[in-house]
C-alpha cells in the first residue's frame, strides 16, 4: 500500500481521519480499508478513475499507479493543498469541489470510480449510487467501502469523539440495499474485515460493482 509521508499529508479543514492511519493500532484499522478496496480495484491499469471523497488525498497516490488519468471529488476547499502534496511525490491529479449527489461530469466518463467512508454519511443514498452508475463507463467498476454497523464499531467511534447515528444515518445494510436495486449495477464480490466474522459482526464492508 502507498501512502505519502505523514509530514506531506495536508490538513483540508474537516473531520478527515488522514492521519490516523499512521497510528499504531487505529492506523492499522484505517489501513485495512484501503487494502479492501485496492484489492478489489485490481492492478488496472484504468484509462480514467474517479475518487470521490479523496479528503486529504491519502488514496491518490495509490491510485495513480492504477490510473493514466486520476480525478477527485470532495465538498472541503482544501484541493489547492492536496494538489501540493501530489506534486512533491510527482503525482497529478484534477481536483473538483462537489458533491456526490451531483457530479459534475459526464455520462460514462469513468473506467473506475471509488468512494470509502461517504455513502454511510448520507440519507439520500438512492441519488448517490445513481450518480456513481451515471460517471461509469459500460463494464466500468465501482469499489465503494463502509464501515458495519454494530455495538462494537458504535463504541469505536464514540471513542474517537463521535456520535455514530450522527455522522453515520445510514448503515451497512441499507447501503448494500441501495447498490443492489440500483439498475444497471451489478455487485461482484463483497469483501469485510475481520474475514472470519459473519458481516453484522465486522467493523468496515467494501464491494465492487460493475457497471452494464
Amino acid at each position: 500500500m502507498l501512502l505519502p509521508p505523514k509530514k506531506l499529508l495536508p490538513e483540508v479543514g474537516i473531520a478527515e481521519p488522514g492521519r490516523y492511519h499512521y497510528l499504531p493500532l487505529i492506523g492499522w484499522v484505517y489501513r485495512l480499508r484501503l487494502e479492501l478496496a485496492s484489492d478489489l480495484l485490481g492492478e488496472g491499469p484504468f484509462d480514467s478513475t474517479l475518487e470521490i471523497g479523496y479528503g486529504s488525498g491519502l488514496f491518490l497516490p495509490e491510485l495513480a499507479r492504477r490510473s493514466r488519468r486520476i480525478t477527485g471529488v470532495d465538498i472541503h476547499a482544501g484541493a489547492d493543498a492536496v494538489t501540493s502534496m501530489l506534486t512533491a511525490l510527482g503525482h497529478r491529479a484534477e481536483l473538483r469541489r462537489a458533491s456526490i449527489l451531483e457530479l459534475p461530469f459526464d455520462d460514462a466518463e469513468f473506467d473506475a470510480v471509488i468512494c470509502l467512508s461517504v455513502l454511510e454519511h448520507l440519507r439520500e443514498l438512492d441519488v448517490a449510487v445513481g450518480e456513481i452508475r451515471r460517471v461509469l463507463k459500460p463494464s466500468g467498476v465501482a469499489v465503494l467501502g463502509f464501515p458495519v454497523r454494530n455495538p462494537v464499531t458504535d463504541a469505536f467511534f464514540r471513542l474517537l469523539g463521535y456520535e455514530p447515528r450522527r455522522i453515520h444515518p445510514s448503515s451497512h445494510t441499507e447501503i448494500l440495499q441501495a447498490i443492489e436495486r440500483r439498475e444497471g449495477l451489478r455487485i461482484e464480490r463483497v469483501v469485510r474485515f475481520p474475514n472470519l466474522l459473519p458481516l453484522p459482526l465486522a467493523a468496515y464492508v467494501a464491494c465492487r460493482a460493475r457497471a452494464a
